[in-house]
C-alpha cells in the first residue's frame, strides 16, 4: 500500500443539492437509447464460462444480482447468453433426458442460446435510436436481449436487455420470446 496516498475529504454538513444528472431522472421511448446501453468500453461485460454447472451459475447470478451474461469459452471467446430464466427453465431437464446424464451435470452451454441465434446491431445506429425504437424492435424479434457489434473493430460492443429499459422506464414489460427449435415449440404445444 505504499504506492497509494489518502485523498483529502470534506464536511457534508452544508451540502443540500445533488449535482444535475447527465441523463434526466424521468426517461421516456422518445429519449436517445445510448441512455441506457451498456457500453463494454465503460463497463465490462458479465461473462461466465460455457463449462460451468447450471446450479453453480444460477447460484452466481442471484448473488450478482443479474439477470444474463454472456457465455464465453476458455480462451473468452463469446459463444452465446444465458439466462437466469434459462438455469429454471425446462431446457435443463430436457438436455438431462436427451443426454441420458443427470440434471447436476447440466452445464450453461447445454442451456444458452447460442450466438447463431441471437440479434445485434451496430453500435452506431444507437445515434440515432430512441428507446423505443429498441423496445420496438426487441418486441419484433421476441429477443430479451440486443447486442451491439462495433463494426470497425468487428467486436462485441454492448447490449441492452428489455429489463434495463423496464427498470429506467419503471414499466413492466413482457416480451414473448420465440422458440429456436422444434423441441421448444414441442414442449410449449405439450404444456399448453
Amino acid at each position: 500500500m505504499n504506492n497509494f496516498s489518502a485523498i483529502a475529504t470534506v464536511g457534508m454538513s452544508d451540502v443540500e443539492r445533488f449535482v444535475d444528472a447527465e441523463y434526466p431522472a424521468q426517461l421516456g421511448l422518445e429519449s436517445p437509447a445510448a441512455w441506457i446501453t451498456t457500453d463494454f468500453a465503460r463497463r465490462a461485460p458479465l461473462v461466465i464460462e460455457h463449462d460451468v454447472k447450471v446450479d453453480d451459475a444460477l447460484y452466481m447470478m442471484k448473488k450478482a444480482h443479474v439477470k444474463a451474461k454472456l457465455v464465453v469459452d476458455a480462451q473468452n471467446r463469446f459463444l452465446g447468453i444465458v439466462s437466469a430464466s434459462d438455469l429454471q427453465s425446462h431446457k435443463v431437464l430436457m438436455q438431462a433426458t436427451s443426454k441420458s446424464i443427470p440434471r447436476s451435470e447440466i452445464t450453461v452451454r447445454d442451456v444458452m442460446t447460442d450466438k447463431a441465434h441471437l440479434h445485434g446491431f451496430a453500435y452506431q445506429e444507437l445515434e440515432n435510436a430512441s428507446i423505443g425504437d429498441v423496445l420496438y424492435t426487441l418486441q419484433e424479434l421476441g429477443e430479451q436481449h440486443v447486442l451491439l457489434l462495433d463494426k470497425s473493430m468487428q467486436s462485441l460492443r454492448g447490449m441492452i436487455s428489455a429489463a434495463d429499459i423496464a427498470r429506467a422506464l419503471h414499466i413492466p414489460i413482457d416480451i414473448t420470446q420465440r422458440a429456436h427449435s422444434f423441441a421448444e415449440v414441442f414442449h410449449v404445444l405439450k404444456s399448453a
